[in-house]
Parts: structure tokens; sequence; C-alpha cells
């Protein structure tokens, strides 16, 4: 019967059998389904065999082989199949699970837990289930706890944001946040929740926390503790629980009560801030802005970055081959050039449809099979913050003396109805009092498609550099990710960006700190303060810096922006931040390495 078996998954190239050598792929794709639904796991893996021989770079299909290959108990077999998988593009998150799951059919334990730890840090959906695997493996003594883990189980954590949970797994998903007012708390809450699933804390995901009557009623804790992620004018409170609320602020200082035009009793920033227990802030930056104004305590605690963070930093820029391995996890992302030139805008918007294209036909089209260096930059088209004008211009200036340079910017957007440079027009570069000149370059590429985690480590991993303009920031966690990648980073300073931008880890973009203009003022209601400023000369320079680093240079920037994100985001640092929480509220439970 073994051998009955063998001769299935190993056809012999005169003779297939079963009629598979004249059958299409569509009808061998439903033979293989139909095998597979009425779990005849011998005949999926005959039919998954020959779809590999006739579509051999198609991921799908080797993924598709080895879960057969998983079910009928040829592990070894399966386990090759599903790197081969992940070799042409596949789902790595889910791939990765699936191999970790065949590494403890096979009796190898530690190589089980590394996997399920690279899922973790791809960003795989189910984060929890990961944690309770790793968990069992730790209990049948075969993997070593290698995370810190608080006992305490008189302690439970609930966490809010607004909108709820953003799931990063699929565009469906991401589709129903993304953009919206506030969203970026989401991802905030995000680290927070990774970090308490590593120490295995107890916590749970809530919505709407104003609505329960008392937290006590549901919870058999001693202590509830409530992270509510909200800006000051949307915080909500968890009645029955200690309330920290998580907020990032980027200015110099709060609005005043003579600023507050609104009469609505949650207007006052200041007011609802010191209805929360304590509150937590990303940076140093945003607690000295914060300090003076409220009477609660305020400590610096950024949210943790712990997914796709690498093990080692970059040796130097990526070669045509890497970089075209990553280029297929991408193949789903549509890009148009920058076209902006507003007294003929919707002429511009159809010559930038037509010319949509993929990163591999872009890089072909435009490059012929060099490496050009890839700068990326992600930012939110209606956050004035970004300061994306002087951006764009200044790259245009650089490719008038570096063709071979391309910037790939991804933008977040909610307005779907208009075309995507018409919106970074109104948002970014529309002034009222001054007419705005053209701006169209094939060396700017945009995209407001969504991207799942999955697709934003790879947009990361196929960047050289990541470019960042913003007057201000209150933590900046794309940027953030995109350094724990080993990208280099091409940004201004100033603000929450102080702790992690200088010359030891990025290529700086000089600023000057000035008055609000009026459009920042009426967006953000602050009066008689200054912001910090760029000019596309000064992103030109620094852009012209990056592009003249030597490898070594350039390793050495990589290894610094690395090393400075474990620092100050990875897990050690908020175990002890929770340390120092439970001590002060008197918890027991302690931390154990």
């Amino acid at each position: 019967m073994t051998r009955a078996v063998l001769r299935r998954l190993n056809p012999p190239t005169a003779s297939i059998g079963d009629g598979g050598g004249t059958r299409s792929l569509a009808d061998l794709r439903s033979l293989a389904d139909q095998a597979r639904s009425r779990r005849d796991y011998n005949a999926d893996a005959f039919y998954r065999r020959l779809l590999c021989g006739l579509e051999p770079d198609r991921a799908g299909n080797w993924a598709q082989y080895a879960h057969a290959l998983k079910e009928i108990g040829f592990h070894e077999r399966a386990r090759v199949a599903y790197l081969k998988a992940i070799d042409l593009g596949g789902s790595r998150a889910e791939l990765e699970i699936h191999l970790a799951h065949v590494a403890k059919f096979q009796g190898n334990l530690e190589q089980a837990d590394a996997a399920f730890v690279r899922a973790f840090d791809l960003g795989y959906a189910d984060s929890e289930s990961i944690a309770f695997e790793r968990k069992l493996l730790r209990l049948v003594g075969a993997v070593r706890q290698s995370q810190p883990a608080i006992r305490a189980p008189s302690l439970r954590v609930f966490l809010s944001v607004p909108g709820g949970a953003v799931s990063e797994g699929t565009r469906s998903s991401l589709a129903a946040g993304l953009g919206h007012g506030d969203y970026s708390y989401a991802f905030a809450m995000r680290g927070f929740v990774d970090a308490l699933t590593a120490m295995e804390i107890d916590h749970e995901v809530i919505q709407h926390p104003e609505y329960i009557s008392d937290i006590r009623k549901r919870s058999d804790a001693r202590q509830n503790i409530h992270l509510s992620f909200y800006p000051p004018e949307r915080m909500r409170l968890l009645k029955g629980a200690y309330n920290i609320n998580c907020f990032a602020w980027e200015f110099d200082r709060l609005r005043s009560e003579t600023e507050e035009l609104s009469a609505h009793p949650f207007a006052s920033q200041a007011r609802m801030l010191n209805l929360a227990d304590e509150i937590w802030m990303p940076s140093a930056h945003g607690v000295k802005a914060v300090r003076s104004d409220v009477t609660v305590p305020v400590y610096e605690v950024p949210a943790p970055v712990l997914h796709n963070i690498m093990q080692a930093p970059r040796a130097g820029r990526a070669d045509v081959y890497s970089r075209q391995k990553v280029v297929r996890r991408l193949n789903q992302v549509a890009w148009r050039p920058l076209a902006i030139l507003p007294r003929i805008q919707p002429h511009m918007n159809f010559g930038s449809k037509a010319r949509e294209l993929r990163l591999p036909a872009l890089f072909d089209t435009y490059f012929q099979g060099e490496a050009p260096t890839i700068f990326v930059s992600v930012f939110n088209a209606h956050d004035y913050r970004k300061q994306i004008a002087p951006m764009l211009r200044g790259f245009i200036e650089l490719t008038r003396n570096q063709p071979n340079a391309i910037l790939l910017c991804k933008v977040t957007t909610v307005d779907r109805g208009s075309e995507i440079n018409d919106v970074l027009f109104r948002e970014q570069l529309l002034e009222l009092d001054r007419l705005t000149p053209p701006l169209i370059s094939e060396k700017i590429w945009l995209t407001r498609d969504l991207l799942t985690r999955e697709e934003m480590v790879a947009l990361y991993d196929v960047a050289d550099y990541y470019v960042c303009t913003s007057h201000a920031e209150g933590q900046n966690l794309p940027l953030i990710e995109a350094m724990g990648r080993g990208v280099v980073p091409v940004s201004t300073d100033g603000t929450a960006m102080d702790a992690y931008i200088d010359s030891e880890t990025a290529v700086t973009i000089a600023s000057e700190h000035r008055p609000f203009g009026r459009r920042l003022t009426a967006r953000y209601g602050l009066y008689g303060i200054q912001t910090n400023f760029t000019t596309p000369e000064k992103v030109c320079d620094a852009l012209t810096r990056a592009q003249s680093l030597s490898d070594t240079d350039y390793a050495s920037l990589s290894q610094g922006a690395l090393e400075r994100v474990k620092a100050l985001y990875g897990l050690d640092r908020f175990a002890a931040t929770f340390q120092s929480l439970t001590k002060r509220l008197g918890i027991p439970g302690e931390l154990e390495q």
C-alpha cells in the first residue's frame, strides 16, 4: 500500500495515470478540490503533485500539495513543499504555522517553537493561539521559556480603542477602520496586546467600555486595569477598573480653555485627561507637553513593537535577486505615477490610472533589470502633520541628477471616490493664497490599496530607505517598524522622533522651528505655538546624502536603527513598566525570566 501511495506522489513521466496527463489545469484543480472535500487526501496529493509540475511557480499549488502530504503522513515532504511555497511568495505567516505543526508531528519541538516565533514576528492574526501553542511546548519541557511572564492570577487587563481593534490579516478587515478618525490608536493598542500576550497576562479587548455598569460584575480578578487608547476628547472610562489612558501628543502644549470653541463638556483636553487614574504617553516630548496641564501622574510608555523585527541588520542595499523574491509578495498591489497639474487635473488622473502597474512590471519598464534605490513613505493623506509637499518636490529634484531612484508612497485615505492624485492635491498641496505648481514624475508612485501586515513587511523589505518629513509625531509606528526591518530612515527629527532619529540611526533632514501656518492652526485649534518645518532643498540634500552612502555606512546605520528599536520598543522595557505598575497598585505577582 505504501508503494502504491508513493507511485501516486511520483508518477512516471511517460504515463501519469488516472487520465491526469490529458486533463486541463481547471479539471485537475477541480479533481483535487473534490478529493479534499471527501477527505481522500491520497488522491488530493496526486492531483496537487500534477498541478505543481504544470505550474511550478504558483505558490498556492505547493501550499495545497503540502497540506495533502501532511494529512497522509509524509511530513518531511510536506515541510519541503511548504518551504517551496514560501520561496515563491506565499502567505508566509500562515505557512510558518503549518511548518510549526509539521515539526511537532516530526518530534522537532524546538523547530516547531522557532516556526511559531517566526509566524508571530510576521504578524499572524491569531497571536493568542501562538501563545497557547508555545505554552504547551514549554509545559512538556521541550522548550525553554524565553519571554518574561507575569504570574498575577488576581489581575486582568481590559483594552479599548475607538472603533475596536483592526485586524491586519485581510484587506476586508482593514477596510472597516483604516483611515478613519484616530485609527492609528488601534495600531498602538496592537503593540500592547502583543506584549501582554507574550507575557501571558490575562487580557481582553472590549468595545464601548462606557456601557459597562461595573466591570467587577463580570471579572473575578481582584484588580482590573483598563488600558484605553483615545485622544482626550474621545476618552472613555471603565467603571470598576484602574483607568490608564494611552494617547499621543506631538505639539508643545495642550489646547487652552480659551482655544476650546466648543461648548461640549468633553471638549477640554486637560479636564478629560484628569478623569483617568494615570496617563501613558509614547514619548518624552509628549510627557513634557502635558504634565503641566494635568494633575494625574503621567508616564512615558511607548507602544511596544514586537512583530517583524529582524534578527540581524542589513549588510547593504538589496541586490536584484533578493529584491525579486520580496516583490512577489506585493503582486496584488497597484501603483500609479504622481501626476498633479491643477488646471487639467481630470486629464492627469485619467493618464495616471492608464499607467497603473504592479511592482515587477514597474521595475522592468523603468529600470530594465537594474537595481534602483528604493525609497518608501507611508502616510495618511488627511494628516497635515506629515508635510508631504517638500518631500515630493525634494525627491523630484533628486531625480534630476539621480535617475536611478524611485519613491513608493503608501497613502491611506477614507476618500474612496476620488483619484489618489486628486486626494493628495487637495489635502497636502493646495494652498488658497498661491498657485500650486505642477508635480509630475514617473519616479514617484502612489498606492491607496489596503496592504495586509505581511504586505507591509514586504514593502519595508523591498525598500532601501524610509522617508519621513513630518512636522511632528506622537510616536510614528510605520517609521519604527521600517527601522525594525533594517531600513535606514531619511527623516526629520524633533518631538517623539528625537528618541530614535540621529546620526547613529538615520540620515537626518534639516528643519527649523517656526510658527504654525494657517492650515495647521485651523486643523488643530492651537494659536501662537511652533513646530518643525523643512524645505524641498533640505529634503533633496538629505536624499542625496543617503543615495551616496557606502555599503559600510549603510550597514552601520541599519545596525544602529535596529538596535535602537529593540532597546526602546522591545518587550523588556514594557515588562519593566508593567512590573512597576503592579507594584504601585500592590498587585501580587512578579516577573520571571
